[in-house]
């Protein structure tokens, strides 16, 4: 530590990092996307060294309930969690896992997520179970979301899901005082959380879309067609730090789906179909042992490319440096011939009028000092 200086664009005064309410920002309408061509696209990896799996419901909050009411989506999604949390343990025991509840109690929205801010983690996983407006018979098979807003504006069975999910807080004490007037009946009430966080929605969506793909392959495939990687205001994935899903293994007043939801071996059946997604995104994705890496083959770049970059060190910054750990989406490239060689960056843009948008918002937040700076082939160029 002798020869090597930071440059910190924090304020001076100390930044509260987990926020403990709700803050309502403007309402942003996103289209529900079914987002296979994202897999496609060119992304450097995040290190995965610990996952936290979230149990959906729990405690006073049953969930979605069979017709006869004695199956409850809290059980399933308990058991399913704890399934997969071995499988993990199993194929890659250098990864930490955690749970947000591992017996029958009630866990407040917000503090799913904040737990697995709070910890560290790097991967964050929701398991809840769905409910249709009406009995069925059928199959309909799974769905995956991300963290993506309001869609009040599109009045069909998906968006009830998110009203149904977010609808848990009257379970929670002064929810009214707590989530500053957040109405979960009311669609127009929506919140979108501001964080700002491009790399994490992004890798949010490739781990969606992986696990959406694998589930396809499962016991509750559904009859009809994919019904997709989506995006939704889901409260929980709100207080998420790092990528982040929800996921619906199938319709509990299903009789078809039921039949597996009800029995051990099925739920093993989605744990394994679930670890399947996140194996398939940690052998495509996770550069474990590359940590904050430089672009690699795959993401070099033949144009020039805008990032915002929020510090600079003399030395690479050890893995266990507290703002890499908080923001596992900054990247660096380096500059030999500079004194502050590692530019520490957020962001990946085509265009400079994307970038600085992006900047101006970290500027208004947390890295006041960020500006924008450019990249070829790995390389910093001049931004004109």
């Amino acid at each position: 530590m002798q020869n090597t200086f930071i440059i910190f664009v924090f304020r001076r005064h100390k930044v509260q990092i987990y926020m403990k309410k709700l803050i309502p920002v403007l309402v942003a309408v996103f289209t529900v996307c079914n987002s296979y061509a994202i897999m496609g696209q060119p992304v450097s990896g995040p290190v995965i060294r610990k996952v936290v799996i979230d149990p959906g419901h729990g405690g006073h909050d049953p969930g979605a309930l069979s017709p006869d009411r004695k199956l409850r989506e809290k059980d399933i999604n308990l058991s399913v969690a704890r399934y997969l949390g071995q499988e993990i343990n199993k194929n890659y025991p250098e990864i930490e896992v955690l749970f947000t509840r591992d017996k029958d109690f009630a866990v407040d929205l917000d503090k799913r997520g904040t737990i697995a801010s709070e910890q560290h983690a790097d991967l964050f996983i929701s398991i809840h179970v769905n409910s249709a407006r009406k009995n069925t018979s059928v199959s309909m098979g799974p769905e995956t979301w991300v963290f993506g807003g309001d869609r009040s504006l599109r009045k069909d069975d998906s968006y009830d899901v998110v009203l149904k999910e977010n609808e848990v807080i009257r379970f929670e004490d002064n929810y009214k005082t707590k989530y500053e007037g957040f109405d979960p009946d009311n669609p127009q009430s929506m919140i979108v959380f501001n964080f700002q966080k491009d790399a994490i929605m992004r890798q949010s969506r490739i781990l969606g879309t992986c696990v959406q793909q694998s589930l396809r392959q499962g016991p509750l495939r559904g009859v009809g067609n994919d019904r997709g990687m989506k995006e939704g205001g889901f409260v929980v994935l709100a207080y998420c730090s790092m990528p982040a899903v929800l996921v619906e293994l199938g319709f509990i007043n299903s009789s078809t789906d039921r039949r597996v939801l009800s029995s051990e071996d099925g739920r093993r059946n989605l744990a394994r179909q679930l670890f399947t997604g996140f194996e398939k995104y940690m052998e495509t994705y996770a550069e474990n042992g590359k940590l904050h890496m430089t672009l690699d083959e795959e993401d070099a770049q033949t144009e020039k490319r805008y990032r915002v970059q929020v510090m600079a060190s003399m030395e690479k910054l050890p893995d266990s440096d507290g703002v890499l750990k908080t923001y596992p989406q900054i990247q660096y490239i380096v500059s030999p011939d500079q004194i502050y060689k590692y530019k520490y960056t957020m962001g990946d843009f085509i265009t400079i009028e994307e970038a600085q948008q992006y900047c101006n918002t970290l500027r208004s937040g947390l890295f006041p000092d960020a500006f924008i700076i450019a990249v070829k082939d790995g390389k910093l160029v001049p931004v004109n």
